[in-house]
């Protein structure tokens, strides 16, 4: 379940990256495109098609990005594109020599897009190859003709504005692991019962519910069997509540030690508890109640120099797809009361041990 958490905040997240790139690429596309037909109409023909072409650029983003609803792609083109626009307007000048103010877009961009450690190894190469056109003689590549203090006070306003991005985007990337650990424990308290540590009941439900179309879609048996501690009110009548924690509490070590990974265990309610066992038929589930029998035979619970023997009786039922889980966890706890009433200590339905033998291998050894 936390899993499932997880993956929704995951995709929270790159919904909300998918809907800015979605974004980014048509504010550029329409920027570009306005500056592009304001040069054109100004007979700045090589800046007007350049940014005609960025322009198209971003309108192919954009439409990737529609089509495919995956925001990698796009996101590329946009930052790689980016790059080399504002590399050209370094190179060229652009307007009256204004073109390298536009470079301080590249950073929040980019940081955003690719994140704090690509992004800022992206930059660091963008500012090498700005100052490399920058400050090599005007005739080797600049095409145009500033003044020394405008490049040095570009590349420290540039510099400074990196850094400054650079820790928002450290800042939301923390947030949102923050976010994302928060909500894991949050999680944790409305799943986990805090005595056992064991799922809770309504974990446990949520797992019934998660496994009831695997059911169906897979073919594959599940069973529950439903658990109660034989006679725990004289326990917590005769030792105290505190005896009868530390009751629970061992027998929920005992009984994570005998499940498999994918079989889950809840305290279902009081001296109760649930056990979840995917992929195992009602008479497989019946031989690791067996196991659990023979587990509590010689356990005694240490509680203030008192040695409390435990058992417990047990009922299993197999759900199907077309089960409800109140009629699951029903069938199976009438079972447990038959159980019970049989004198407590066991486990109904009863199944043939010598039919179930060599299903062992494959259940729960």
């Amino acid at each position: 379940m936390l899993q499932e958490t997880e993956q929704i905040e995951t995709n929270n997240e790159r919904n909300r990256h998918s809907q800015v790139v979605n974004l980014f690429s048509f504010v550029g596309m329409a920027i570009t495109g306005g500056l592009g037909t304001l040069s054109l109409i100004a007979a700045d023909l090589t800046l007007g098609f350049s940014l005609i072409g960025a322009s198209l650029v971003y309108f192919v983003a954009y439409r990737i990005h529609r089509r495919t609803n995956d925001a990698r792609l796009p996101a590329a083109i946009i930052v790689y594109s980016l790059y080399a626009l504002m590399i050209f307007l370094v190179y060229s000048g652009g307007v009256e020599d204004t073109g390298p103010l536009w470079i301080f877009i590249v950073s929040p961009v980019s940081l955003f897009i690719h994140g704090l450690k690509r992004g800022l190894m992206e930059i660091s190469i963008f500012l090498a190859i700005i100052c490399l056109v920058l400050f090599l003689p005007a005739d080797l590549l600049s095409s145009a003709n500033y003044a020394s203090a405008f490049k040095l006070r570009l590349i420290y306003a540039f510099m400074t504005v990196t850094f400054l991005s650079a820790c928002y985007e450290y800042s939301r990337e923390q947030s949102y692991k923050d976010t994302l650990e928060l909500s894991k424990q949050y999680e944790q308290l409305a799943y986990t019962d805090q005595l056992t540590k064991l799922c809770n009941r309504r974990g446990a439900l949520t797992k019934l519910e998660l496994e009831q179309p695997r059911i169906a879609r897979n073919k594959e048996p599940l069973s529950v069997i439903l658990c109660d501690i034989d006679h725990f009110k004289r326990v917590n009548d005769q030792y105290g509540h505190s005896a009868g924690d530390a009751v629970l509490i061992r027998i929920g070590e005992i009984f994570t030690k005998l499940i498999r990974e994918q079989d889950t265990i809840a305290r279902w309610g009081g001296e109760e508890f649930l056990f979840i066992l995917p992929q195992t038929p009602a008479d497989n589930a019946a031989i690791l109640a067996e196991k659990i029998h023979q587990a509590l035979q010689n356990e005694l619970v240490l509680f203030d120099d008192v040695s409390i023997a435990i058992t417990v009786s047990m009922g299993i039922e197999q759900m199907n797809a077309h089960q409800a889980i109140d009629e699951v966890i029903n069938h199976a706890d009438k079972y447990l009361y038959e159980a019970k009433n049989a004198g407590r200590n066991q486990t109904r339905p009863t199944f043939d041990p010598i039919q179930n033998q060599e299903k062992v291998t494959i259940s729960h050894l």
